[in-house]
């Protein structure tokens, strides 16, 4: 009898992080930050969830200069814009890998970066990781690899512990968000951005100036840093352009633009070195075209340091459109 009421006792006392966690896991619209609808919306089209039984003519793919720079509705043909704010080649493999198991392999790929994020590894843990965006059964492999090429921001101490709290939507990873947003304080936001994207098929803004003449970091650079985070992308660029190239996918590999006080202010060996890691990269998948040099924009196509405006998108997307072919 005292068994029965301690096992009780420990069953009521568990229900309140059971319900803490039940509504983790079931309403992360409720709570999650600014970025989620967009990593939830390509999420959701790769994996047949959002546009189910569309095949594109031209999927997007890359970090927030690629989702903010290339709106689907000006391109030819049928285009999804499946970029992400701070994603690398990592997540775009893994996304692109589950496109192609519920849709029609696209006849082209655009695929844009950020220079640094061809090197740099920046929002693991609080996007990938957080955001559950890698799938659960690519983990042990993902985990393998940044190991082997010793990506200290993706194989790390605590690491494993980390995937499980996010994946089981355990109270030390989730509450302090929950907690800003006082529950539900962020569904109504994210929502509407889901909407959003939903309408522009993956297009988003980022940055809120109407203009910027400033520097981007790009111009504290001094040279590419090849580390162990800068391997692991370059081997998930590697299997992305071979995953491409056996389906099929003609590959543009294109450049960003940058406001011209960035253009003017690019360190020269750092920007020799990032034009000719584009040229090496290339080899990989034959017949792809590729840009090595960065476009030249006045400030007033900018919305931050980084990010072109709507105006800014609406001039890069016909520029890309109208070229028959891009630079090689």
């Amino acid at each position: 009898m005292k068994r029965i009421r301690f096992l009780a006792k420990c069953i009521l006392a568990s229900i309140p992080a059971i319900a803490l966690i039940a509504y983790t896991l079931l309403c992360p619209f409720c709570y999650m930050d600014e970025e989620y609808p967009a990593w939830t919306y390509t999420k959701h089209v790769a994996e047949g969830k959002e546009c189910a039984g569309e095949d594109f003519d031209t999927v997007i793919l890359g970090d927030s200069v690629a989702m903010s720079s290339i709106m689907p509705a000006l391109m030819d043909g049928s285009c999804v814009n499946l970029a992400v704010g701070g994603a690398t080649s990592i997540e775009m493999y893994y996304y692109m890998e589950e496109y192609l198991k519920n849709h029609q392999a696209p006849q082209t790929a655009l695929i844009l970066f950020g220079p640094f994020h061809y090197w740099h590894i920046d929002n693991y843990e609080t996007r990938t990781l957080y955001f559950k965006a890698v799938p659960f059964s690519k983990l042990s492999e993902l985990y393998e690899n940044a190991r082997l090429c010793g990506a200290s921001s993706v194989w790390r101490k605590g690491a494993v512990t980390g995937e499980i709290s996010a994946r089981c939507g355990l109270p030390n990873k989730y509450l302090p968000a929950i907690t800003a947003a006082r529950f539900t304080g962020r569904y109504d936001i994210n929502k509407a951005a889901y909407r959003d994207l939903q309408a522009s098929l993956g297009w988003g803004s980022f940055g809120e100036q109407n203009e910027c003449y400033d520097e981007s970091y790009e111009t504290s650079y001094e040279d590419m840093e090849i580390d162990g985070d800068a391997r692991l992308i370059t081997l998930y660029m590697q299997k992305l352009l071979r995953l491409c190239a056996d389906e099929g996918i003609h590959v543009k590999l294109l450049q960003p633009a940058v406001n011209t006080a960035t253009f003017d202010n690019l360190n020269e060996h750092y920007y020799g070195s990032y034009r000719n890691y584009i040229k090496q990269i290339s080899t990989v998948c034959p017949g792809m075209e590729y840009e090595t040099d960065l476009r030249s924009y006045d400030g007033k196509y900018f919305s931050d340091t980084s990010h072109l405006n709507r105006a800014g998108a609406e001039k890069y997307t016909k520029e890309i459109v109208k070229r028959d072919r891009v630079i090689r």
